[in-house]
């Protein structure tokens, strides 16, 4: 029996290739048949299944992966299975980044309130990727980790603002005070809050 193999869209993808390469093949053994040519069917039947059998183990990871919606779950062609395997990446990168923003906190008073809403919609981000929709959680995706997400600018400043350019670093105030209040920028950018 063969290890389960990484669910991951390079994974998807170098099997998809696979698959095109294995078709190939089957079209030169019959080309070389039709001429009466002598052919390796064996070795081309070992190809194909494990190839079948790579497939089918991709397919049931997918299905059972808690962070695809009942709707994504039931990919077997190539193409859906690289979709769901990105999907599962996105989601989890979304998730490790708002989960680390639950973390956050001050030791001044007066930004907990702030932080404490800003720590709400992050875990209402985070129940969107874990039980919503497919749609939802699509969404939940793209509000947490944008590159305008106020989310990303709240973790790129907390987690690594010296890799900022300086107009980014504006940006990213902007946004973390649109979205989140002026305490939560002003926390984390005296230091109050991390």
């Amino acid at each position: 029996m063969t290890s389960p193999l990484e669910l991951t869209q390079q994974t998807a993808e170098h099997l998809q290739q696979r698959i095109s390469a294995l078709a190939n093949q089957l079209k030169q053994t019959a080309d070389s048949l039709h001429q009466g040519e002598p052919a390796d069917l064996q070795h081309l039947a070992g190809e194909i299944t494990e190839v079948q059998t790579q497939i089918e183990s991709l397919s049931q990871q997918v299905q059972e992966h808690p962070l695809l919606a009942e709707s994504e779950r039931y990919a077997t062609r190539a193409t859906d299975l690289i979709e769901a395997c990105g999907s599962i990446q996105q989601r989890q990168d979304a998730i490790d980044l708002l989960k680390r923003l639950q973390l956050v906190k001050s030791y001044d008073p007066r930004d907990q309130d702030a932080i404490r809403q800003m720590v709400d919609q992050a875990t209402g981000l985070l129940n969107q990727l874990t039980s919503g929709s497919a749609d939802e959680r699509r969404g939940a995706v793209q509000a947490g980790t944008a590159g305008d997400s106020p989310f990303r600018a709240l973790y790129e400043w907390i987690n690594r603002p010296e890799d900022l350019s300086d107009e980014r670093w504006l940006e990213n105030q902007q946004r973390i005070t649109d979205a989140f209040g002026r305490n939560v920028a002003m926390a984390v950018l005296r230091g109050r809050a991390r």
